[in-house]
């Protein structure tokens, strides 16, 4: 149970609790390994859980008509996906798959909800979260709206950046990153198209690739409008 609520501190959706109310939920979550490329659900599915990355990655997709993968996100320890159904039944939005062997803490609908109804300062808390997963969402529908293909890759790897890579003085580094594919199906654009934007951006200065580990350069603001 220890090591569960050492993981549920670091997730902003449980920050605000204090020590009884963590053990609270350390004792509702248990922890699952799923294998690499195992699809959790899809979209359309009907959920009751919401899931912590303990180890590994996963990513959420959608497609079109067509049957061409749009990654919404990629995400890794600490991180968590599957809040909005622990509040009513719904369907699932998109298709999550797990990028390699990765171990998920898991807690349902049930149990959580008992737990928000006894504890009103847990219950604000995950208030906080959702308008703050709300406006992450906006600011990417701007993003895609005023930036140029370049700008995007540059925003998409900025946030990666921000969420699970290392600062070392004025720069970022992710290690692992994400694949060319991942990138283009995240920005809407081609693999070729993704090659030569980070070959441009490497040649900028903005960033370096060492397989794939990438590194951020001082913040970059790109002007490009769309291409």
């Amino acid at each position: 149970m220890k090591e569960y609520k050492n993981s549920i501190r670091n997730v902003g959706f449980f920050s605000a609790l204090g020590e009884h109310e963590l053990e609270m939920v350390s004792r509702i979550a248990y922890a699952k390994t799923f294998d690499k490329g195992y699809q959790m659900f899809e979209e359309g599915e009907k959920r009751d859980t919401l899931y912590i990355v303990l180890k590994g990655r996963v990513k959420v997709s959608v497609y079109d008509e067509n049957g061409r993968e749009y990654i919404l996100d990629i995400i890794g320890k600490d991180g968590f996906f599957g809040e909005l159904s622990l509040f009513e039944e719904l369907s699932g939005f998109a298709t999550v798959m797990t990028l390699e062997t990765s171990d998920l803490l898991v807690i349902r609908r049930n149990d959580f909800m008992g737990l928000l109804m006894e504890n009103p300062t847990f219950a604000v808390s995950v208030i906080r979260e959702l308008s703050t997963r709300l406006r992450a969402a906006n600011e990417k529908l701007k993003t895609f709206a005023f930036l140029g293909v370049e700008g995007r890759i540059l925003k998409y790897l900025t946030g990666i950046g921000e969420r699970s890579g290392v600062k070392v003085k004025d720069r970022v580094i992710i290690e692992n990153g994400p694949t060319q594919i991942e990138i283009a199906s995240a920005c809407g654009c081609s693999r070729e198209t993704v090659s030569r934007m980070i070959k441009s951006l490497v040649e900028k200065g903005r960033i370096s690739v060492l397989k794939k580990q990438y590194t951020l350069r001082p913040v970059y603001s790109p002007q490009n409008r769309v291409d």
